[in-house]
């Protein structure tokens, strides 16, 4: 019987395969019909200013895309044309092709081939998210992010920080892309896209901050660990960020991105979440909670909202909130009841009736929160929603999500915020964002010698006229102010400014300390510290003749010297007087302004070729800001002048360009009567320097101030690539982190009579 068996079971074999072919034909086969989503619909979602801010999130990218089976996709302002460029010439357009092909490839190492461009204008470094709306515009890129979220319906978007701090684009692309994050799903926001595109509207999910580059007033809420290993690529996603950031290498990121990444390199990648239409755990750990997976009990995809009228409520009063729960899940829920929890000792309405909501279908209740008059006015307090329900199994089902609301007594006290600060408030309030503020410390800059207001804003949302009495002490018995207090009647519903003028000793060295202010009414003590910052101050003098710019300054001789030390460091590292070491002179006549810079450099640089004169920060140079507006009255350096000069370029000629002011390029064309020489010295170099006032943008008369600042950059790497990058240092007269595009803080400056 074995020798018939084996050919038998072949035959049957044979049959079985010849059977199931014949059914699989006799059942026609199911259309396929591809749709757009297929292609475009992404989980995950950056939005950043510039090709390679999304080193802001490469290790979570690289997580959830290559390991958790996410889709990504990059959207980029600008194509980075700018900034540096370590590897080539290219500036301006031809840069921004570079760039965006060291992107493409960046992101392709992550998996992500949808890469998106806003073909916004990368002009300068600034500070100002301000200054760059004023090149982008509003309308424009706003409509152009909404269309990319309503056409690649990310679940979660993440951007880059909105606070006032940092690069003035990564401020404003953050602020867009939040706005972008709330009007995607209003159909009455950009209606033409709807009628003339046929696209229809889409809310992600989940915003959240990328806090690499400086949290500046935001808490992280959610930290992404590097160090572990990807399962898929068999490293630590440290390693594929540093891969993948390799690729920037117009940027210089290929010299300190190494595999293995260095132990600072293995630190989580911190988010913060901005907003949010899902239920919240309380500890964060996973971007796409609550859309690829439940939240407590809850089922995936379902929402909770929780909506207070205002977030600012007053001590003693009524708060309107609304909790909306919406079943976007595959779950029917029945017996849904929604709730709301406040702080020990406030009272709330009471919970919802419950009701049955099967998917697809919304629920949502109105309570009415009674603040106590004592209430905590310190920090801001929270509110939670809750809903429970169960499903078609009786198991119950709940998950919770928390506000935050501002209580305010009757007059509220502070220091008044720099402007940046108010800018960035009035967009929150108007965006409902306003959780987002952490009231970050006031700062007020005067000069030494001068005085200057400390200004104290109280602001009275009662019915009532308040009688305050407001006080101010600082931290540091050299400087003295006219008053210690005021008292003063703050009208019902109005603000009002109380100055305390502070005057600074004249020999008092760049410095900062803290101001406190206080105010006391009623049963009321309120206090705000802020900090007050010294800059340094000089007089002009007229000049009596005509110096000759030709690298000698002895023109200068008889003028006071001001001294640029080597420990006025705002970047880098600086060994001793030798290293880098500036002195400078000043003054003026009716045509222009001459500034003499002797620079101690115990290597000299001249790696920049004539026909690469851009970029002074790469290489040895001195750059010179005036801002005519007043002495720290510019919030950014588009009403400014700002030049770069390097001493030598490789054939040893003096060189220079204007640089993120509003005029920018080379001196011959964008301030065509500057006049700039140099020469060698036995311990450095000297630069003299005429600045035409018809090149600056503003008027500046005798008796007037002004802003000013002298700037210094080194490099001592001798052997330098002809175009590298190869600063290491930089000082400055008055020496503030990016006070390259910070006017409030540069010296001031006074014309002499």
């Amino acid at each position: 019987m074995k020798k018939y068996l084996r050919p038998l079971i072949m035959v049957l074999g044979l049959l079985l395969i010849i059977s199931g072919s014949t059914f699989a034909q006799d059942e026609d086969p199911v259309p396929v019909t591809a749709t757009s989503d297929d292609l475009t619909k992404v989980n995950v979602l950056f939005v950043g200013a510039h090709p390679d801010d999304d080193s802001t999130a490469t290790a979570t990218l690289a997580r959830y895309i290559l390991d958790e089976g996410a889709k990504g996709a990059v959207i980029t302002a600008t194509r980075g044309e700018g900034g540096g460029n370590a590897t080539g010439r290219q500036l301006g357009p031809s840069l921004g092709i570079v760039r965006e092909a060291e992107e493409r490839m960046a992101l392709s190492y992550l998996g992500i081939d949808l890469v998106y461009y806003l073909n916004e204008l990368d002009w300068a470094f600034t500070t100002s998210a301000n200054a760059t709306e004023q090149f982008w515009g509003y309308e424009e890129p706003l409509s152009n992010l909404v269309r990319l979220f309503r056409v690649l319906k990310p679940d979660v978007v993440i951007t880059m920080n909105p606070s006032p701090s940092g690069h003035g684009q990564h401020q404003y692309i953050a602020k867009l892309a939040t706005e972008a994050f709330f009007l995607a799903g209003d159909p009455d926001a950009f209606p033409e896209q709807l009628t003339d595109e046929f696209i229809d509207p889409w809310q992600p999910k989940k915003l959240y901050y990328a806090l690499a580059y400086g949290a500046a007033g935001l808490a992280p809420s959610l930290q992404i660990p590097t160090n572990e290993f990807s399962p898929s690529q068999y490293m630590t996603y440290a390693d594929l960020e540093a891969i993948a950031l390799r690729f920037y290498r117009s940027q210089g990121f290929d010299a300190f991105y190494t595999v293995p990444p260095p132990a600072r390199r293995l630190s989580p990648e911190t988010f913060t979440l901005g907003a949010s239409l899902l239920p919240i755990p309380e500890e964060e750990t996973d971007l796409l909670a609550g859309i690829t997976s439940g939240v407590a009990e809850a089922p995936a995809r379902v929402e909770l909202e929780v909506q207070p009228a205002d977030y600012y409520v007053s001590q003693g009063a009524d708060l309107a909130v609304e909790v909306v729960f919406r079943n976007y899940g595959d779950v029917d829920l029945s017996g849904l009841s929604l709730s709301l929890e406040a702080p020990a000792g406030w009272t709330v309405s009471e919970a919802s009736t419950p009701v049955d909501v099967p998917t697809g279908e919304t629920a949502s209740a109105s309570f009415t929160v009674s603040v106590p008059a004592d209430a905590d006015v310190s920090a801001a307090q929270t509110l939670i929603g809750r809903f429970d329900a169960v499903d078609g199994n009786g198991d119950a089902r709940y998950a919770s999500k928390r506000t935050l609301v501002q209580i305010t007594p009757p007059v509220s006290m502070e220091l008044q915020p720099i402007e940046a600060v108010r800018i960035y408030r009035d967009w929150a309030r108007q965006n409902h964002v306003q959780h987002l503020v952490q009231l970050v410390p006031a700062e007020i800059a005067i000069g030494a010698g001068e005085t200057g207001a400390i200004p104290v804003v109280l602001s009275n949302r009662s019915a009532d006229d308040v009688e305050v009495t407001v006080a101010a002490s600082l931290d540091n018995m050299d400087v003295t102010l006219d008053a210690g207090e005021q008292t003063v009647t703050v009208p019902a519903g109005e603000t009002m400014t109380v100055d305390f003028m502070a005057t600074v000793p004249a020999d008092m060295a760049q410095t900062s300390f803290a101001v406190t202010a206080s105010a006391s009414y009623g049963d009321y003590n309120l206090a705000d510290e802020g900090t007050l910052q010294i800059v340094p101050t000089l007089t002009v003098p007229a000049a009596t003749a005509t110096p000759t710019i030709d690298g000698d300054i002895s023109e200068f001789a008889d003028l006071p010297s001001y001294q640029v030390p080597f420990s006025n460091l705002w970047e880098g590292e600086t060994n001793d007087a030798a290293d880098l070491t500036g002195t400078f002179q000043v003054m003026y006549d009716d045509q222009f302004l001459y500034v003499a810079v002797d620079v101690v450099d115990d290597t000299v640089v001249s790696n920049i070729a004539p026909n690469d004169i851009k970029g002074h920060w790469r290489s040895d140079s001195v750059e010179i800001t005036v801002d005519p507006q007043g002495a720290g009255v510019s919030e950014h350096t588009l009403t400014t002048f700002k030049t770069g000069i390097f001493p030598f370029d490789t054939e040893g000629n003096v060189e220079g360009e204007r640089d993120a002011d509003a005029n920018q390029g080379l001196l011959s064309i964008t301030a065509p009567d500057m006049q700039i020489a140099s020469s060698h010295t036995d311990t450095g170099y000297i630069l003299e320097v005429a600045i035409p006032w018809n090149a600056v943008p503003g008027e500046v008369s005798a008796g007037d101030d002004f802003g000013f600042n002298v700037l210094i950059y080194d490099c001592d790497k001798a052997e330098a690539a002809v175009g590298e990058n190869c600063n290491e240092a930089r000082t400055a007269w008055s020496a503030w982190g990016q006070i390259q595009g910070n006017p409030r803080l540069w010296g001031h400056a006074t014309l002499g009579e």
